[in-house]
């Protein structure tokens, strides 16, 4: 009788590939007499990654005649190889007998009996691809397989990391026009015909690529491009194409600004617990979305605020296992949330992001996988020779100081206990922090952010670091007016709706006491007059402020008119105008005392008409196409004139489940998507639906 599992190098545990059963003592019974004996040999044999590592070994022993089989397995666009895809085994009646995965260069080996064997390749986001092989004894057989990505777009999830690696939404890059801006990517080495482009609305702004090049030691290319100058300074998508169907985009990766600040504030946030605090076995929880409003109401209050970015600690999901589990996607809703930030906002894991909870019933290492599907790295499962971490650390640079993002957990599943083990950082982290602090020594101060400190590992004075950043306690901790700062912000989560400022002169760092964006969301807030919607030429912004802090960089982003000729602003200063087809917005920098109230106000002149309704006789809803449909249709209507439109889904019973388009447009054609989605983002279920557009009065359906 024979028993097998495999053990990474320095695990203490042995498991199985199909589960810890492969690997639990066998037990042999035996109808024993007086004086009788029975005894039997239980061999253990320790593989690597699958169990074809271990098979080889086991014929050996059995003295099975056996052949041999190597196999690839690549992705059908640009024959790039696939890490960790999954070649199962069966024999002629459709039993399983083994398991073979794929390593960083998409090949796999083991041996086989002979006799004839169905082979079955699969891999996440691929169509599964099949083959027969018979083996002979003492013979070798290779086979290749190319598979296709699918096509069917699951409902309700979110972008997952394709191509680009960095820049990203939540790792994005600040740079000035004439920076050299460094784009990593995922690919074949082979790959040709490098392009990209920065995109904002219908604008698209081309980069020169300088270099294009592969790194087989870290498996990224790592492409060099000159950023032009561009119409206006805000936050950018990047889209990256190549030869071979290859194409990606990023949302929010890019801010492009005129120049680095030597006077600025950041804000830090934390513990967001996304989409709610319930656990999903709680009454609720899968209709609960408080803590997406919570961070709403933050979000709101950043955009106004205007930091240069903002660095967010951890505990963005409250189960990180939940995307898949029960199609609760909760890694696509915070994804979704996250491209509402105006700004550029830097994210780190925590341990409900990436921890695992035991009692969640996805299986161990669901939640770190899925952060590398949305937020992470892929190569993080099997780090190559030259980024050899398993964990996703990063910095950046803004002037003279220096930020560092790293991961920090509880492994509360206990998945690679020897590479995660019981620390919040790893020893391969530790080295890379004193690596990247050692290359970043010119830096005038250096701030770390990180999710918490579990194990007690950071000293601030030892490193040499100026400050800490962090949450998880859900409160306030650290003085506020020693160097180095080591500070705990309170949550946004359960109503707290908490940020913090943090002022930068230079090098000088100057943490401002935590805020609250308030339990209505009005403890800072903006009131339009008439509607900020593009279709007056006058209009007031009413500034309340019932904060202590003053925001002297703050924003108020004013929609006008397209194609004016002149404008005054009084009680701010005009920075720049961003012209669209349809509108115009004007960004008004505005110096917001504390505890105040004031009005800033905004007039153009001899602007084009935004209400041309020529040729538009009257209020019309086409059928939406394609109908039925999965995951997405469009709706397209037409309005006699300028006005306000709302466009709504209502199920059979007359429930509004989402609502389409609600503002102000102008006379003429428009179209509107639906996504299968409620007001909360979740996938609604299959049957009938109506759509109701009502302007002016009118309803069609």
């Amino acid at each position: 009788l024979m028993s097998y599992g495999y053990a990474a190098a320095g695990m203490t545990d042995i498991w199985g590939a199909h589960g810890d059963q492969w690997s639990r003592v066998n037990v042999m019974s035996a109808d024993l007499g007086p004086g009788e004996s029975a005894s039997y040999e239980r061999y253990l044999i320790v593989g690597s990654r699958d169990i074809a590592s271990v098979v080889t070994s086991i014929h050996l022993i059995a003295g099975t005649p056996a052949g041999s089989l190597e196999c690839s397995v690549a992705r059908a666009a640009d024959r790039t190889p696939l890490f960790d895809a999954e070649i199962g085994v069966q024999n002629d009646a459709g039993a399983p007998y083994l398991e073979m995965r794929t390593d960083s260069e998409g090949r796999a080996f083991t041996t086989l009996p002979i006799g004839d064997w169905h082979l079955l390749a699969t891999a996440d986001g691929y169509d599964s691809s099949d083959t027969w092989v018979s083996v002979e004894e003492h013979g070798s057989l290779s086979h290749d397989f190319i598979i296709e990505e699918k096509k069917i777009v699951i409902p309700g999830m979110g972008d997952t990391l394709t191509v680009i690696q960095r820049p990203l939404l939540n790792i994005p890059a600040i740079v000035v026009p004439g920076d050299t801006l460094t784009i990593e990517c995922d690919a074949h080495p082979a790959v040709t015909g490098w392009a990209a482009e920065i995109r904002r609305g219908e604008t698209a702004v081309p980069l020169e690529i300088h270099s294009a090049e592969y790194d087989a030691s870290t498996l990224w290319w790592s492409l060099s491009a000159v950023v032009p100058a561009v119409p206006v300074n805000a936050l950018y998508d990047l889209a990256v194409t190549a030869a071979g169907g290859i194409e990606d985009t990023t949302r929010n990766a890019v801010q492009v600004i005129a120049d680095f600040k030597q006077d600025y504030y950041f804000v830090h946030v934390t513990d967001t617990h996304l989409p709610t605090h319930r656990y999903y076995y709680e009454a609720g929880s899968e209709s609960d979305s408080t803590e997406m409003v919570d961070l709403r109401e933050v979000i709101a209050d950043i955009n106004i605020i205007n930091p240069e970015f903002v660095l967010l600690t951890g505990d963005l999901l409250n189960e990180g296992e939940l995307e898949d589990f029960l199609n609760r996607r909760y890694y696509s809703r915070s994804q979704r949330l996250l491209t509402e930030f105006k700004v550029p906002a830097y994210l780190t894991a925590g341990n409900h992001d990436i921890g695992g909870w035991s009692s969640t019933p996805p299986s161990d290492g669901t939640a770190r996988r899925d952060w590398w599907r949305f937020y992470g790295w892929k190569r993080l499962d099997s780090p190559p020779p030259g980024a050899p971490w398993y964990t996703q650390d990063y910095s950046f640079d803004y002037g003279p100081v220096h930020y560092v993002g790293l991961e920090a957990y509880d492994n509360y599943d206990r998945w690679r206990y020897s590479i995660y083990g019981r620390d919040s950082f790893t020893s391969g982290q530790m080295q890379w922090l004193a690596e990247d602090l050692a290359a970043a020594s010119q830096s005038k101060a250096q701030v770390l952010f990180y999710h918490y400190d579990f194990s007690r590992q950071i000293n601030l004075n030892a490193l040499g670091v100026e400050m800490a950043l962090w949450g998880h306690i859900h409160r306030d901790s650290g003085s506020e007016s020693t160097s180095p700062y080591n500070l705990a912000t309170n949550n946004v989560c359960d109503g707290e709706r908490s940020y913090r400022l943090v002022r930068v002169s230079g090098s000088t760092l100057t943490p401002s006491h935590t805020v609250s964006a308030g339990y209505d969301g009005r403890n800072l807030s903006v009131d339009f007059e008439p509607a900020n919607n593009a279709m007056h030429d006058s209009v007031a912004a009413h500034i309340t402020n019932d904060i202590g802090e003053r925001f002297e960089h703050a924003m108020l982003r004013f929609k006008m008119p397209a194609g004016c000729d002149s404008v005054a602003v009084r009680g701010g200063t005009l920075v720049q105008v961003e012209e669209r087809d349809a509108f115009a917005t004007y960004y008004v920098a505005v110096d917001i005392l504390p505890l105040s109230s004031d009005t800033v106000s905004i007039v153009v002149d001899a602007c084009s008409s935004p209400g041309d309704t020529s040729g538009v006789e009257s209020l019309s809803l086409a059928p939406n196409r394609p109908n039925p449909f999965n995951p997405q249709t469009s709706f397209s209507f037409t309005l006699p004139a300028s006005g306000h439109a709302r466009l709504a889904v209502y199920d059979i019973r007359g429930r509004e489940v989402a609502v389409i388009v609600d503002e102000t447009l102008i006379a003429g054609p428009h179209e509107g998507q639906w996504d299968g989605r409620d007001a909360d983002l979740r996938p609604v279920s299959s049957g009938i639906y109506f759509a109701r557009l009502t302007f002016g009065g009118e309803d069609r359906v």
